[in-house]
């Protein structure tokens, strides 16, 4: 009993937390993007002392990671006052945001590219890279859409995710409580 009701719980904070967005999106989003700032904000340091303190790194790669990382703290100190100010355009900065880390990251993967075909590896897929070049110019030019149509598809994901978990822990412990009477059953024969 108490799995099935950890299992509840489990489901219905995500269930919660859909919902909210769908109701509430500017408030909720402002602190979910607020929190998720702190976090990004903590990995590019942490990335970032890494980069420093590693000295087998190539310098090309570790400036490219040194400004990947630095313009990360900033955009996530940015968002940390952004969503409370002003909440509005939060959303919009997460999409830039996002869409430099894509540029940044598809500029370090050329970077790669570029040493493996000096050491001799011809057939690189850098459909990826292209990939990443597409979308984050597509959020530059549309980051009202695409966040607003990112909240929602978010939302419908834990609400969906949410109940087919509680749907699989209800069938779960049914199953386990036939069992465990079967088991009764036949110790008592």
């Amino acid at each position: 009993m108490k799995k099935l009701l950890s299992s509840i719980i489990l489901a219905l904070v995500p269930m919660a937390l859909g919902i909210l967005i769908l109701l509430f999106p500017s408030r909720t989003i402002t602190i979910v993007m607020f929190m998720i700032a702190l976090f990004m904000l903590i990995a590019a340091l942490k990335e970032l002392y890494t980069l420093l303190s590693f000295d087998a790194l190539s310098p090309r790669i570790r400036n490219v990671g040194i400004a990947k990382n630095s313009i990360n703290i900033i955009l996530a100190v940015l968002v940390m006052f952004f969503s409370f100010s002003n909440p509005e355009s939060l959303m919009n900065i997460i999409v830039y945001l996002i869409a430099i880390d894509l540029l940044l990251t598809a500029l370090s993967d050329i970077l790669d590219y570029v040493m493996l075909h000096r050491l001799g590896f011809n057939d690189i897929p850098f459909i990826d890279t292209v990939l990443k070049i597409a979308l984050s110019i597509l959020m530059f030019f549309f980051p009202s859409f695409i966040s607003s149509t990112f909240i929602k598809i978010v939302a419908i994901i834990l609400i969906v995710l949410s109940v087919a978990y509680l749907l699989i822990s209800i069938f779960i412990y049914r199953n386990q409580k036939e069992e465990e009477i079967v088991v009764e059953y036949e110790e008592k024969d």
